[in-house]
């Protein structure tokens, strides 16, 4: 398992991580690097691994999830290959949703895909946390739906304070397979605009 950990955090470094220029967030906020993991998450091999280390993830968490969630796009990739994954490996969490940031207008107008019974146990996952924003209006909507969150994980947190505030507003453990300082390049890179400027 540490094996593939880091050879996903090689991928993430050399394929999603974007460090040459400079980038306005979600949050509206200037950085000097951009995590794009639709990279990771739309490769096939790649997108093993993830579910991989998502299911990892979820064995830690205090409550055993049977759905995992997600807002979409970002989430959409994760949502479905963790649950085929736990199907294929034996695991509780094989059964997925997505949250829709609007309603459809048209068929069934559903806010949540594929909605489960009420009371059932979620996990809600995310590619990146910045702020935590879009984590929380998934959180928001499954809750209203009738879900209860037993966790939130995310591929990469940005360390800019979405998984406090997420803590602090879900009332869940939130857990990350990476931080940004896992991340060599990124300081290497602001060592390098420190030195030019």
């Amino acid at each position: 398992m540490a094996d593939s950990r880091a050879k996903l955090r090689r991928f993430i470094e050399d394929r999603c991580l974007i460090t040459d220029r400079q980038f306005i967030l979600s949050t509206g906020q200037a950085a000097g690097f951009y995590f794009d993991c639709k990279n990771a998450t739309l490769d096939g091999s790649t997108l093993i691994l993830i579910a991989d280390e998502f299911l990892a993830e979820i064995d830690q968490l205090p409550e055993v999830p049977t759905v995992i969630a997600g807002l979409t796009m970002g989430a959409d990739p994760i949502v479905a290959a963790v649950a085929m994954r736990a199907a294929q490996v034996g695991k509780a969490t094989n059964r997925a949703s997505i949250v829709r940031k609007k309603p459809k207008k048209h068929g069934t107008r559903n806010h949540v895909e594929n909605e489960q019974q009420r009371g059932s146990k979620v996990v809600v996952v995310d590619d990146v946390i910045t702020s935590g924003s879009s984590t929380h209006t998934a959180c928001k909507k499954l809750m209203e739906s009738g879900y209860t969150i037993v966790g939130i994980i995310c591929l990469v947190d940005r360390q800019a304070g979405g998984v406090k505030s997420l803590e602090t507003s879900i009332h869940c453990p939130v857990r990350s397979i990476f931080t940004s300082s896992d991340f060599g390049r990124i300081s290497d890179a602001s060592a390098d605009r420190s030195a030019t400027a």
